[in-house]
């Protein structure tokens, strides 16, 4: 049986990529999502069939030193939404399960607490200014 396919969430246009980097060396991913419905929903697991490990870190700064910190899920507010945003959360792509360029697009799979997913294709780029 398939899982069945989100119509609450949106991606905000122009707002998804996956920054390239040489020799399969981990990439990180770009993405607002926008919830229309009146309830919140929870992301609780990402995956890809482009990529082995896909997580999701928040970048968490001191007075110091900045660190990237794992989280399991991350929560889509009621009529709001989420992003992951360099400097705040992204999403760690690992290990790719094919040669990966810039131009390609990363087909991602987002899995919600109600049972539904979002799937996704994020375009792979140098810079966040490349469309």
């Amino acid at each position: 049986m398939k899982t069945p396919v989100t119509t609450d969430v949106k991606v905000r246009d122009k707002s998804a990529w996956v920054r390239w980097l040489p020799n399969a060396l981990p990439a990180a991913g770009y993405i607002t999502l926008d919830n229309t419905a009146d309830k919140r929903y929870d992301i609780t697991k990402i995956t890809s069939p482009d990529y082995q490990r896909i997580t999701i870190y928040q970048t968490v700064t001191d007075e110091e030193s900045s660190k990237m910190v794992k989280v399991d899920k991350v929560t889509l507010s009621a009529k709001g939404g989420f992003a992951f945003v360099p400097g705040q959360y992204h999403i760690m792509f690992e290990k790719p399960r094919r040669l990966i360029t810039p131009g390609d697009n990363a087909r991602v799979v987002f899995f919600l607490d109600n049972g539904t997913v979002l799937k996704v294709r994020m375009p792979v780029r140098t810079s966040p200014e490349l469309y």
